[in-house]
């Protein structure tokens, strides 16, 4: 470009940049239209899996209006699958003989440990590990140790294998 008034660069300059940045949200629709027709497609494509499965449904004689959809709850940010069981396990292992669910709790407070995510009210706390604990019981690995009278602490006692 010739020497030219600065005013003139300027704007010649400007126009540069807004060619660029049309040039950019150009291909930025491109992807974002495409991903769009992918999500349509997507869509489509769960509409058929639903009307096939009403079909299915309707021959056991359910509505299939009555069937309400579940959606997918995402994971808290920071936290780890397992995370929290893997920690009760270790705490259960650990305490080589009866604790209480109170204990337990005590003792992941103390971790502080920012995977697995603990409920900051108390009584939700102790519920989340009560409800793990039982989980874990399924397995044959943990008992409840105490009669397990209303009003009584849990307390829990491993008898599986100390080695991971």
């Amino acid at each position: 470009m010739a020497n030219h008034h600065p005013k003139l660069a300027a704007l010649a300059k400007s126009i540069s940049y807004r060619k660029g940045e049309l040039a950019s949200l150009e291909k930025r629709e491109d992807e974002l239209l495409q991903a769009l027709e992918a999500v349509r497609r997507e869509k489509g494509d769960v509409e058929q899996g639903i009307q096939q499965l009403n079909a299915l449904i309707e021959a056991f004689e359910i509505d299939p209006d009555e069937v309400r959809g579940i959606r997918a709850t995402p994971r808290k940010s920071g936290s780890t699958h397992g995370a929290f069981r893997g920690t009760l396990v270790k705490i259960l292992k650990e305490a080589g003989g009866p604790i209480t669910t109170a204990t337990i709790l005590d003792v992941l407070r103390e971790l502080n440990d920012s995977r697995i995510n603990l409920p900051e009210s108390t009584r939700d706390a102790l519920d989340k590990i009560g409800r793990d604990i039982r989980t874990i019981s399924t397995y044959g690995v943990v008992i409840r140790h105490d009669s397990g009278a209303r009003g009584q602490p849990a307390t829990w006692r491993w008898i599986g294998q100390n080695q991971e």
